[in-house]
């Protein structure tokens, strides 16, 4: 099995485990939570410093052709 599971399909496998068990195990079902929580967020961070990274670039493409203007003069 080497597809990724999505937050919903672990808590829909740990149910029927449980179920199947015959026990529950809440901290397991709250550290599932607090993973993908913890996921979601850095998959936000990873956005907004991908973004910067590429508005970096761009910044020092201009800069660096004006620069180039400047001494070409």
């Amino acid at each position: 099995m080497n597809e990724i599971l999505t937050p919903e399909q672990l808590r829909e496998a740990v149910h029927k485990l449980f179920k199947d068990a015959g026990y529950t195990n809440p901290e397991l079902l709250e550290s599932i939570e607090l993973l993908a929580a913890e996921n979601d967020r850095l998959k936000q961070e990873v956005k907004k410093w991908r973004l910067a990274a590429a508005r970096g670039a761009a910044a020092g493409t201009s800069m660096n052709s004006r620069l180039k203007d400047a001494l070409r003069e």
